[in-house]
C-alpha cells in the first residue's frame, strides 16, 4: 500500500507542472529565433503572441490524438490527424497572426523572420516535439509504476514464504517436544538462527552467496532433528566468486523436497542438493524419492509457485527452471545468469 501511496504522489502526471516547463521551453527558444540582441519588449510580444498560436495544436495532440488514438494503436489514424492538425493552425498562423498582432499592438511595427515553409516546419516541430516529451514522460511513468508493482508483488511474495516456513518449523519443535527428545534446545537456536537471517538479511536485495549457503545448512541441520535415521541427506556447494543473490531464493525448494519427500513416510529416504556457482552462473539441484498419496494436502504447492513467480519478475529471460516427477523421484533444477 505504501508502495502505491508513493507512486500516485510522485509520479502521476501533473497537467500544471508539465505544461509549465513545456511552455517556457517553447518560449526560450522562440525568443532566441526572434530577438536581436539586446532583447526588446517588441520581441517578447511577439514571442508570445507567436507563441499562443502553437497552443491549439500542442494541446490536441498531447490531450485528445495521444489517449484517443495512439494509445488505442491507431497509429496511422494518430499521424494522419496530428499532421493535419498542425498543418492547418499553421496555415492560421500564416494568414492572420501578423495582421492581428499589428492590429492589437499598433504602437509597434512587427516583422516576421520566417518564411511561410518555415513556419510550418516550426509548428510541426514543436507539436512532435511535444508529443514526444509526452511519450517520454509516459514512458518513465509505466516503468516506475511497473516497478512498484514488482516490488509490492515481491514483498507480498516474502511474506507468503516465511509463514509457510515457520509453520512446517514448529511442527518439528513440537513433535520433538512431544518426544522430549534432548535435541529441542538445540533446534530451538538453530531455528532463532534461521529467523534471525529471515528479519534482517531479507531486508537486502540481495546477499552473498555464502550467506545464503549458511542459511540451507542451517536448516538442514534443523530438519535432520525430525528426519529417520536411515535419511540420507548431503549438501554440495562450490563457490568461485561469492556473487550476490535475493535472499531465501532456495530456500523454499529445499523445504519442499523435506516435508513432501523424507517426511512423506518412504522408505529408505534422500535428498540430494547440489550447488554450483561459476562462470557467472549459479546451478542448484535438489532430488527426492517420496510416497505417492492420493490426496494431496491443499498447501502442497505454495512454496514452488513462490519461487517460479520470484524468478519471473528477478530472472526474467535469465534462468531456466526445470522440475520432474517420476518413480517415486521428484527432482528440480535451477540455472540463474547471474
Amino acid at each position: 500500500m505504501k508502495l502505491h501511496k508513493k507512486y500516485n504522489i510522485w509520479n502521476r502526471h501533473n497537467i500544471a507542472t508539465f505544461n509549465v516547463i513545456l511552455w517556457l521551453f517553447f518560449f526560450v527558444i522562440l525568443l532566441f529565433i526572434f530577438s536581436d540582441y539586446p532583447i526588446q519588449k517588441i520581441d517578447i510580444i511577439y514571442t508570445v503572441s507567436y507563441l499562443i498560436t502553437l497552443v491549439p495544436p500542442v494541446t490536441l495532440g498531447l490531450y485528445y490524438f495521444i489517449p484517443k488514438l495512439l494509445k488505442k494503436e491507431k497509429n496511422v489514424l494518430f499521424v494522419i490527424c496530428i499532421l493535419t492538425t498542425t498543418l492547418f493552425f499553421s496555415f492560421l498562423n500564416i494568414s492572420f497572426h501578423n495582421i492581428l498582432i499589428d492590429f492589437l499592438f499598433p504602437d509597434y511595427f512587427f516583422i516576421s523572420y520566417l518564411k511561410n515553409s518555415q513556419i510550418v516546419f516550426l509548428f510541426i516541430t514543436a507539436v512532435f516535439l511535444a508529443v514526444f516529451v509526452k511519450l517520454a514522460e509516459d514512458w518513465i511513468y509505466f516503468n516506475q509504476k511497473e516497478k512498484a508493482a514488482l516490488q509490492l508483488e515481491l514483498s507480498v511474495l516474502k511474506n507468503q514464504i516465511n509463514p509457510h516456513f515457520l509453520f512446517n518449523a514448529l511442527n518439528v519443535l513440537y513433535s520433538l517436544s512431544i518426544n522430549k527428545k534432548e535435541e529441542t534446545t538445540q533446534a530451538i537456536l538453530q531455528l532463532s538462527d534461521i529467523l534471525r537471517y529471515g528479519i534482517y538479511e531479507t531486508e537486502n536485495e540481495k546477499i552473498p552467496l555464502s550467506k545464503e549457503i549458511e542459511l540451507i545448512k542451517n536448516y538442514i541441520d534443523f530438519e535432520k532433528n525430525r528426519s529417520a535415521l536411515n535419511a540420507k541427506i548431503d549438501f554440495e556447494h562450490t563457490i568461485e566468486k561469492d556473487q550476490k543473490i535475493p535472499p531465501m531464493l532456495l530456500l523454499p525448494l529445499i523445504e519442499n523436497a523435506f516435508k513432501h519427500g523424507i517426511k512423506s513416510g518412504v522408505q529408505n529416504p534422500f535428498v540430494h542438493i547440489k550447488l554450483i556457482e561459476g562462470n557467472n552462473n549459479l546451478s542448484f539441484s535438489i532430488s527426492n524419492n517420496f510416497l505417492i498419496r492420493k490426496n494431496k494436502t491443499p498447501y502442497s504447492g505454495i512454496g514452488i509457485q513462490n519461487v517460479k513467480k520470484h524468478l519471473e519478475i528477478l530472472f526474467p529471460n535469465q534462468h531456466h527452471l526445470e522440475i520432474t516427477s517420476k518413480n517415486e523421484k521428484y527432482s528440480v533444477s535451477l540455472t540463474i545468469e547471474l
